[in-house]
C-alpha cells in the first residue's frame, strides 16, 4: 500500500518597490534555484514544490510543499534577495497543514 505524503502550505509576504514586477515563472525559477544552490539535488527532489498563488496587489503568495521539507522551503524563501536583478524580500507569515487556515489569514490581512 502506498502512503500518501502530507502537504503543507506557506503564506509569505512580498516586500518590493512599487515599480518592481516579475512573473510567476520567474519567481518559481528563482525559488527552485535557491533550493538547488543551498540544499542540493537530494533535498530538491523531496520538496514537492507548487506555487498556488502570487498576488502582487496584496503582496502575498502561497506555496504548497511536502511536510518534511518545511525548513528547507522557509530557508530558501529567506535566501532570495533578487528576482530578475530587482531587489525583493520574501518573508514567511504563516505555515499550515490546511489551505483553509491560510485563506482565513489572507481574509484577515486584507480587511486590515
Amino acid at each position: 500500500m502506498k502512503i500518501r505524503e502530507r502537504q503543507r502550505y506557506i503564506m509569505f509576504k512580498i516586500i518590493k518597490d512599487k515599480q518592481t514586477t516579475f512573473t510567476e515563472g520567474e519567481f518559481i525559477r528563482r525559488l527552485w534555484d535557491s533550493v538547488w544552490r543551498y540544499f542540493g539535488m537530494a533535498a530538491s527532489i523531496k520538496v514537492g514544490l507548487w506555487l498556488l498563488e502570487l498576488n502582487f496587489e496584496s503582496s502575498y503568495g502561497i506555496i504548497r510543499f511536502s511536510s518534511n521539507s518545511k525548513e528547507i522551503i522557509i530557508s530558501a524563501l529567506g535566501l532570495i534577495r533578487h528576482i530578475n536583478n530587482k531587489r525583493v524580500i520574501l518573508s514567511p507569515i504563516k505555515t499550515s497543514g490546511t489551505i483553509k487556515s491560510i485563506r482565513k489569514r489572507i481574509d484577515e490581512m486584507i480587511k486590515n
